[in-house]
């Protein structure tokens, strides 16, 4: 990613998942100790107001790795899909393409298939999360 283009990102609009996923992070950083209750409040605050990528970014530069993925540049694609991919450990990424699988079963007719993949794709879930 050049300059610029990290540039361009850090001045997107933050979204309310783009803060949701910086507070959860913050969170986790308090859990392990990195944050003590003041600063986490301090920096939840901030992360509640923040109006760009780059100030929920600047929220986590002296806090050691990781840090939580933002913006919508992530994998080519909405941030809650890179989010929901790296969080479930595949699970949330099969689930989201899966929905929309049964959706679109659902939408052309096609009942018996679409609650025969549904019950698949949700063992297969339960299969994901268990094994991570």
């Amino acid at each position: 990613m050049s300059p610029e283009e990290a540039e361009d990102e850090d001045a997107a609009w933050a979204d309310s998942a783009d803060r949701k996923i910086a507070i959860r992070a913050l969170a986790e950083h308090r859990a392990e100790e990195h944050l003590s209750s003041a600063e986490h409040d301090r920096r939840r605050e901030l992360a509640q107001n923040a109006r760009t990528v780059g100030e929920l970014r600047a929220l986590f530069t002296d806090l050691p790795a990781p840090h939580p993925l933002l913006g919508e540049a992530i994998m080519g694609g909405p941030a809650w899909v890179a989010q929901a991919a790296r969080a479930g450990g595949g699970a949330g990424l099969l689930l989201i393409t899966g929905g929309i699988i049964v959706v679109a079963a659902i939408l052309a007719g096609w009942w018996i298939p679409a609650v025969i993949f549904a019950c698949l794709l949700a063992v297969a879930a339960i299969f994901a999360s268990a094994t991570r």
